[in-house]
């Protein structure tokens, strides 16, 4: 039987407006992405505009997300700070709000060794009974988790399996052979996905997930069935608006499509993401229009009872 990881998993958007976080518009998100196939959703990543939150915030998007989603819907919590007690100290925060497990960030701006890394995981892991993904962003962090130090964390049972942001097909391979194909690798690279199922994940964490999360359940969906020549044709359809993102820092063009789609989510970001450069605007509406189309519609709110809903076009 599939672990529940195995799927789509969308990194969620942070709505705000004026007072801090919309939980109104969070909770339209989260019922749509609920009914357009989501498998899970994970909360406080970077495209959830994380460093921009404080401690409470944190804690209370956690806490709402399970309450929106319900007991049983994955609900996944980003933690991880430069500080492994700062780490510790986020994970009982997130196992206290109702997560579902925790995508433990490494540490990033100190730059430690692969020492460092591992022994910065393991008090991780030893400091909650959740399961962990790892999330390697050399990116972001400066240093990559190397395969060979993922066999110091065997130990760890909750340990699970890693988030690789490049979606790099020989270093799928190559945990594979470091740990053992339970040891479970999703890719975090959008335009990669139909290739990292065949080479052996289980599945991805992405950010266009807020936009077409029924496209990338097609996606999972041809793959799984090993229609690879269907999902690599799917994939090809979210090529353009997957460049298109990348001109800005994410997740500003992310939130500025769904203010477009969904009436009532605000497209601001916290500072110091600035908005989007003017020419960017009327390419991002093109790129909506071709973008393919939900099954049940928008995320809107019932004027009538207030209760949050799917309006089916």
């Amino acid at each position: 039987m599939n672990h529940w990881l195995h799927g789509m998993f969308t990194a969620l958007v942070t709505p705000f407006d004026e007072d801090g976080i919309d939980h109104g518009a969070l909770e339209r998100l989260i019922l749509w992405q609920i009914a357009q196939g989501a498998d899970g959703i994970v909360v406080g990543t970077a495209t959830g505009e994380s460093p921009t939150l404080s401690g409470s915030e944190r804690e209370a998007l956690c806490s709402a997300a399970r309450r929106i989603a319900g007991r049983h819907y994955p609900i996944i919590a980003a933690v991880g700070s430069c500080a492994t007690a700062g780490t510790v100290a986020e994970i009982a925060a997130a196992e206290k709000a109702g997560a579902s497990a925790l995508l433990l960030r490494m540490p990033y701006y100190n730059r430690p060794t692969q020492a460092g890394l591992a022994a910065h995981s393991l008090a991780a892991a030893q400091a909650t009974g959740l399961e962990i993904i790892l999330d390697n962003d050399p990116a972001r962090c400066g240093v990559e988790l190397a395969a060979e130090t993922l066999q110091l964390l065997e130990g760890a049972s909750n340990i699970i399996g890693i988030l690789e942001r490049q979606g790099d097909l020989v270093r799928c391979e190559r945990i594979a052979r470091m740990r053992d194909r339970r040891f479970m690798r999703l890719t975090g690279a959008a335009d990669t996905i139909p290739a990292y199922l065949l080479a052996g994940g289980c599945g991805a964490i992405t950010s266009v997930g807020n936009l077409a999360p029924h496209w990338l359940a097609r996606i999972d969906s041809a793959a799984r069935s090993e229609f690879y020549g269907q999902a690599q044709a799917l994939q090809r359809r979210l090529v353009p608006l997957l460049d298109l993102l990348a001109r800005e820092p994410d997740p500003v063009l992310i939130k500025l499509a769904l203010s477009m789609l969904h009436p009532g989510v605000d497209a601001a970001c916290r500072a110091p993401l600035a908005p989007p450069r003017p020419e960017c605007v009327p390419l991002l509406c093109d790129a909506i229009e071709d973008l393919p189309h939900p099954l049940t519609g928008m995320a809107t709110k019932s004027v009538r009872s207030g209760a949050a809903t799917v309006r089916h076009a």
